[in-house]
């Protein structure tokens, strides 16, 4: 797996990064896939076993699409707004989270997740922060276990983290105020 691209989506604040085999980055990637009922049915059929425990209430593959569907749009809008500064007073790192819920310390290209905006929301945006707003996008996942480990397509999830983590160290970029020496377009 490699880092092909970074992909500025709000000067400043947030960018994607696209891998080897993709066309699209990261962002737009889930957002794409949040939005098709086709990939939803897919997935949820797949993974039914999971969508069936009582922490979700016994949702249905179909219940499990709307609330994804819909969930999406607020997701993406909340993201895009607050990295365009529109909310007043909120940035990004108001959204995004450690993803080690131990990190009591800010290190240096921090692994984080944002949390999609429902109440038990099983979407999840995963990214590099290097400062409190500015974030690089690795992946999206929907997640229905309690750890990453559990599933497939959630390793792959930190296995594109653990990836992003070692380009930007490469290109030296530790903090917010190397990434202006650097000129990805």
């Amino acid at each position: 797996m490699k880092v092909i691209e970074l992909i500025r989506i709000i000067p400043e604040t947030l960018w994607a990064a696209r891998f080897e085999g993709n066309e699209e980055n990261e962002f737009d990637r889930a957002f794409n896939c949040w939005n098709d009922s086709e990939y939803l049915d897919t997935f949820f059929t797949t993974h039914e076993q999971d969508l069936v425990k009582d922490f979700y209430g016994y949702c249905s593959v179909s219940q499990a699409i709307s609330i994804t569907l819909s969930e999406a749009d607020e997701f993406e809008r909340q993201l895009l707004s607050v990295a365009q500064g529109q909310e007043s007073g909120k940035r990004l790192g108001d959204i995004f989270k450690p993803l080690d819920k131990a990190v009591r310390l800010k290190i240096v290209n921090e692994k984080s997740k944002a949390y999609g905006t429902g109440a038990k929301s099983w979407l999840r945006i995963y990214a590099v922060r290097l400062n409190y707003g500015f974030f690089v996008i690795s992946g999206s996942a929907i997640k229905l276990t309690k750890t990453m480990t559990e599933r497939t397509h959630l390793k792959e999830e930190l296995t594109k983290l653990d990836v992003l983590v070692k380009f930007l160290k490469e290109l030296n970029i530790e903090t917010v105020e190397d990434w202006g020496y650097i000129d990805f377009e």
